[in-house]
C-alpha cells in the first residue's frame, strides 16, 4: 500500500497545469508542471518490488525459563537494487512479553545490498508466545512517498518457554512401597542404618560377619530402607497469587504453575504416586469446587489429567476476571481484615483449605507452590501439619522494592515466609533470575547444614 504526503499538492498541480494549458498562459503551465514533476518522481523512486526488503529475526533463546531475558536481533537488508534512504521497521512484539531494554521500532537508512541490525531484550513468560510479521515501510528519494512492503522474517518465529524436569526436595513421609525415598527406619536396602541382635531366619547375605569373627557373637545389619512416596503439589493460582512485579512479567501463580509442572515427571519417574490441586479454579475435567483436585495416581492417563488442570491454572490470566495485576495493588486488596476475636479473617479461604485437607490421603507430604502474597500458603501449612501431613513450599519471588508499597509486599512476604518455616515447612524461596533447580539444590544445602 502507497502513500502520499503531497496527494493535495498534486491535485493543486493538476489543477494549475490544467488552468495554463485551457487559459493559454505559460505562467499557470509552469507553477503546475514543477510540482507535478517533484511528486511524480517521488512516486517513481518507491521501490515497486514485493522483496525489496529481507527480514532475519534471531533470538537469543528459543527456550528460555519463565523470567530469563532474550536477546532479539532483527536484521533488515536492503534487496531492492538501489539505496533506501528511509526505512521504518517495527518488529511484531508479542503482546505478553514486555520490553526491558533497546527498542523494536527503528528508522533505517540503507545503502545498495546493505543491512542494518535492530535490537531489543524481552523477558520471557511461560508459554508459547510467536512473534507477528515486522511492519516495514520504505519511502523514495524524495520522500513524498511511502509504501508498506511485505517482508516476513526469516529465522526465529516464537519463544517457547519449555516445561522440563528437576528434583524437588521430598521429606521422609512414605508409603507402605518400595521406592527411591530414603527412610529412617532400617531393612533391606543398600546403605547403612543400624545393627541388631540376631534372629532366627535374618538372611546369611545380612549377619555382621566381621563382629561375629571379632566377638563369636551374631548380629544382624539393618540397612536405610527406600520407599515409595504419596506427593501432592499444591499450587497457588488464586486471584491474589495473579500478581507480578512489573507489567507483562510471569505472576505469581504462572510461576508457582511452572514449578510444579517441573516436579511432576522426575516424581513420577522416581515411583512416587504424585496428585495434584489448583487453588483458585474449579475442576476443568469433573467440574469439582475450587481447589482443582487429581489425587495422587501414576500411569499415562493419570498425567494427562494433571497437565490439563496445570494448564488450566496458566490459563486463568486470559479469563474474564482472571487477568493480572501489580503486586503492590494486591497486597493492598489482600490485607486480611481483623476478625471479632482479634485474630485475622482469611475471607473464605477456610473453605478451600478445609475441602483440600479432607481430600488429601493420610500419609502424603505435600509440596506448595505459591508466591506467599498473603496468609493464605500459612494457614494451608499450619491445617495440613495438625493432620501430619509434611510440607515443603516452592516459593517464587514476584516483588520489588522499587515503591514504598512493593516494598511492603515484599516486607510481608518475607513474614509470611518466616511463618512457613516456623510451622515446620522446608521452604525453597526462588528468584526467578536464578534457574529452579539452583534454588531448590541452595535450600537443600541450607537445610543439611542447619541453617534454619
Amino acid at each position: 500500500m502507497s502513500q502520499s504526503r503531497f496527494t493535495g499538492g498534486l491535485l493543486a498541480a493538476l489543477v494549475l497545469a490544467g488552468a495554463g494549458v485551457a487559459s493559454g498562459r505559460s505562467a499557470l503551465l509552469v507553477a503546475g508542471v514543477v510540482p507535478l514533476v517533484f511528486v511524480l518522481y517521488g512516486a517513481l523512486s518507491v521501490p515497486r518490488r514485493g522483496d525489496a526488503v529481507r527480514v532475519t529475526r534471531e533470538l537469543s533463546t528459543e527456550s528460555p525459563l519463565p523470567g530469563d531475558r532474550v536477546d532479539v536481533e532483527l536484521t533488515v537488508e536492503n534487496a531492492s537494487g538501489g539505496a533506501l534512504p528511509d526505512v521504518r521497521v517495527a518488529d511484531g512484539v508479542p503482546e505478553d512479553l514486555r520490553v526491558v531494554e533497546g527498542t523494536p521500532d527503528a528508522a533505517l537508512a540503507l545503502p545498495e545490498g546493505g543491512s542494518a541490525t535492530v535490537e531489543y531484550t524481552v523477558v520471557a513468560d511461560r508459554g508459547q508466545f510467536p512473534f507477528d510479521e515486522p511492519s516495514v515501510r520504505v519511502r523514495g528519494a524524495s520522500s513524498t512517498n511511502a509504501r508498506t512492503v511485505d517482508a516476513p522474517a526469516d529465522g526465529d518465529a516464537a519463544i517457547d518457554c519449555r516445561v522440563s524436569v528437576a528434583d524437588v526436595p521430598l521429606r521422609r513421609q512414605t508409603t507402605a512401597h518400595a521406592g527411591t525415598l530414603p527412610t529412617d527406619s532400617g531393612g533391606p536396602g543398600i546403605e547403612f542404618h543400624s545393627t541388631r541382635e540376631y534372629q532366627p531366619g535374618d538372611p546369611a547375605s545380612r549377619i555382621n560377619w566381621r563382629r561375629y569373627a571379632k566377638t563369636g557373637e551374631l548380629s544382624t545389619v539393618n540397612y536405610r530402607e527406600r520407599r515409595a512416596a504419596a506427593v501432592v503439589l499444591a499450587v497457588d493460582a488464586r486471584e491474589v497469587a495473579r500478581a507480578t512485579a512489573h507489567s507483562a512479567t510471569p505472576s505469581g501463580a504462572s510461576l508457582s504453575a511452572y514449578a510444579a509442572a517441573r516436579a511432576v515427571e522426575p516424581l513420577e519417574t522416581a515411583g512416587h504416586r504424585v496428585g495434584l490441586a489448583v487453588f483458585g479454579i474449579d475442576d476443568p475435567v469433573t467440574g469439582g469446587a475450587d481447589p482443582a483436585w487429581v489425587p495422587p495416581g501414576t500411569g499415562d492417563a493419570h498425567h494427562a489429567r494433571v497437565a490439563t488442570v496445570l494448564d488450566a491454572a496458566v490459563e486463568q490470566r486470559g479469563c474474564e476476571g482472571g487477568g493480572e495485576s501489580d503486586v503492590e495493588s494486591t497486597a493492598a486488596s489482600a490485607a486480611p481484615e481483623a476478625a471479632a476475636d482479634g485474630g485475622k479473617s482469611l475471607d473464605g479461604e477456610d473453605g478451600r483449605i478445609e475441602r483440600f485437607a479432607r481430600r488429601v490421603p493420610p500419609g502424603t507430604q505435600v509440596v506448595v507452590c505459591s508466591p506467599a502474597l498473603d496468609d493464605f500458603p500459612v494457614a494451608l501449612a499450619r491445617r495440613l501439619a495438625a493432620d501430619g501431613h509434611r510440607l515443603t513450599a516452592v516459593s517464587p519471588d514476584v516483588t520489588a522494592t522499587d515503591t514504598p508499597g512493593r516494598t511492603l509486599a515484599a516486607a510481608d512476604r518475607a513474614l509470611a515466609l518466616a511463618d512457613l518455616r516456623a510451622a515446620g515447612t522446608r521452604v525453597v524461596d526462588w528468584t526467578p533470575e536464578e534457574p529452579l533447580a539452583s534454588a531448590v539444590a541452595r535450600a537443600t544445602t541450607t537445610v543439611r547444614e542447619g541453617q534454619r
